[in-house]
Parts: structure tokens; C-alpha cells; sequence
């Protein structure tokens, strides 16, 4: 999935247990990027989802 702030995928981020995230990734790892925090595309996991 894509980050809904900076459009890299979630793998460009850094994996961080202290995010608020679905995916626990924070900070965008791509030079030149200013995204500090993964924002999901999705607000929640449904049961079609899963």
C-alpha cells in the first residue's frame, strides 16, 4: 500500500512499533522525503478486508 501523505509504498518506510499506523511504519526512508509518519490509506480493517 501506498502512503497517503508522500505516495511511497509502505516497504520505503521505516518499521516502527510506536507507530500509529496499520502497518507500524513511520518515517519514509526515501532521500528528499519529508514524510515523518506512514498514514494508511484505509481508516480501519473490515471483515472483507481480512
Amino acid at each position: 500500500m501506498n502512503c497517503k501523505r508522500c505516495h511511497h509504498t509502505n516497504e520505503a518506510h521505516i518499521p516502527s512499533n510506536q507507530s500509529k499506523s496499520l502497518m507500524k511504519v513511520g518515517k519514509c526512508n526515501i532521500p528528499d522525503c519529508t514524510c515523518r509518519q506512514y498514514l494508511d490509506p484505509i481508516q480501519e480493517i473490515d471483515e472483507e478486508l481480512m
